[in-house]
């Protein structure tokens, strides 16, 4: 099984010009917080990130946004993670012009960096030919023009969001939101990612969990009976599910399942039942009016007292004040 651990110690920003500045300023503005927290819990984790170009030379954005890098990529070190921005419009023209960056983006892989790949900027990632027979994730609306350029990249068009390995693609600006908060929990923890999320919900629309294509253990591990299983759970988690109705949906037993489960995902068939529950939960509390006892009802939970002690322990505040922290941020600009 590969470890789902992540530094994020050293991050690095390449600078192209026309490139859409929003999507590596909301992802930097939300691993600064994630840094920020992290030294307010003396976890000494900050985060040191950095904008680079070919030559150091300000970039003019899309925008007319001229940004000024702090690094040379030749002298930008080795990066734990790097953020590639989309791209306006036809991201070809762009890619032609930057074979250093190309370049770069290869070594930095071979040397184990992990990519959050914005829009069009997957051709980037696909120019290395770093996506061949992967899964990626574009904007729709150079999809097609990209299939033609990269015939051998997955395109998956019904995902915002895609996992390769090291490399994930999100479609949106708003899907690196949402791409981000996994990231932050992959590399610093949920309390933090949590809290990173409370404070940006505005822009997260759904849980990283919920939205994906992953091509690594997970979801696509090579285990078809827990694949199956996992499908299954997805599709009944209003249900009640004990390890008895998963023993006979699998023919295993219980100490065959909890091993090849825990295998293939990293955890046991209850802690993936738990997360997708609560994952449910937290999007009916955003989007929805239901009460309480009817979101923990239509999430598999009889007992709406351990479904709000669940919740808590999982997000650090109780259903209610997750509905009205969420609810204040999505409101609060309309009413401006």
């Amino acid at each position: 099984m590969i470890s789902d651990s992540l530094r994020l110690r050293h991050v690095r920003v390449p600078l192209l010009e026309h490139m859409l500045t929003t999507s590596i300023s909301l992802p930097m503005e939300m691993l600064a917080a994630a840094s920020l927290y992290s030294r307010m819990d003396s976890q000494h984790s900050s985060i040191d990130a950095q904008l680079c170009s070919h030559n150091g030379e300000p970039v003019s954005s899309h925008g007319n946004i001229l940004l000024t890098p702090s690094l040379d990529l030749a002298a930008s070190g080795t990066a734990d993670l790097i953020l590639l921005p989309a791209l306006w419009r036809n991201p070809m023209p762009i890619v032609r012009r930057s074979p250093e960056t190309i370049e770069w983006i290869r070594k930095q892989y071979l040397n184990g960096a992990t990519f959050c790949v914005a829009g069009t900027g997957v051709a980037l990632m696909a120019e290395c030919g770093l996506l061949d027979h992967q899964p990626a994730a574009t904007h729709w609306y150079y999809l097609n023009r990209l299939r033609k350029h990269y015939p051998d990249v997955l395109f998956k068009p019904h995902h915002l969001i895609t996992r390769a390995g090291r490399i994930y693609c999100a479609g949106s600006v708003n899907s690196v939101a949402d791409l981000m908060v996994h990231i932050i929990k992959r590399a610093m923890g949920r309390d933090i990612a949590n809290r990173v999320a409370q404070q940006f919900s505005h822009e997260i629309r759904r849980p990283f969990e919920q939205t994906h294509y992953a091509d690594d253990h997970t979801t696509s591990h090579g285990d078809e009976i827990i694949v199956n299983l996992q499908d299954w759970l997805r599709q009944n988690i209003q249900s009640e599910i004990d390890s008895l109705r998963m023993q006979d949906i699998t023919g295993l037993t219980q100490r065959t399942l909890n091993r090849r489960f825990r295998d293939a995902t990293g955890m046991s068939p209850s802690q993936y039942l738990q997360q997708l529950r609560l994952n449910h939960c937290a999007e009916l509390l955003k989007s929805t009016d239901l009460s309480i006892t009817e979101i923990a009802l239509q999430s598999g939970y009889n007992d709406p007292d351990y479904f709000s002690r669940q919740f808590k322990q999982h997000y650090q505040l109780n259903p209610s004040d997750f509905r009205r922290s969420v609810r204040g941020k999505l409101f609060y600009l309309e009413t401006q």
